[in-house]
């Protein structure tokens, strides 16, 4: 019995190290396109950064600590930095919140669940072809605007927020 205790003891000690070192990565929120639209209307003078990915996507996979540094570097900011998986719902498990765990992902983190692209991409950036890396920019109180539709470099992705941030 004492035995059984210390290791519970234990292993609750080891998770509030853990967590207050910060090892717990974001949740993923699964989400349906009107979601989304929802957060493409935003009203707030923010500038949002909404990045689609994928698991499987390598130049996403490249360019994911830019995101994760923006997202750090303009924490204080009205900047906010949204990763949109582009995963299928039901690999969330078995990719998507490992993937989130192992890179500690800390920007705000999206599923997007919606197995027909044709019936919203249309709806959300008319230019857009499907492919990802997809980037939009967007502050709606300021009307800015900018879609990018390719791997971005940190360099850009700085230009990029610092042409529009407020």
């Amino acid at each position: 019995m004492m035995k059984h205790r210390f290791t519970i003891l234990a292993a609750t000690a080891i998770l509030c190290i853990a967590t207050a070192l910060g090892a717990s990565a974001q949740e993923v929120k699964v989400i349906k396109f009107d979601q989304l639209e929802q957060l493409r209307q935003s009203p707030h003078d923010t500038l949002y950064v909404v990045n689609f990915w994928a698991t499987w996507c390598k130049p996403c996979i490249k360019e994911m600590p830019y995101f994760e540094a923006a997202n750090q570097q303009y924490q204080d900011q009205p900047v906010q930095v949204v990763l949109v998986s582009m995963d299928a719902a039901q690999d969330m498990e078995k990719r998507v919140k490992p993937f989130v765990q192992k890179r500690n992902l800390q920007s705000r983190l999206l599923l997007l669940d919606e197995t027909d692209a044709n019936t919203w991409i249309d709806k959300l950036e008319p230019k857009w072809s499907g492919a990802i890396p997809a980037t939009i920019f967007f502050n709606n109180k300021r009307k800015q605007y900018e879609f990018v539709e390719r791997e971005l470099t940190q360099e850009e992705l700085q230009n990029l927020i610092n042409k529009y941030k407020p």
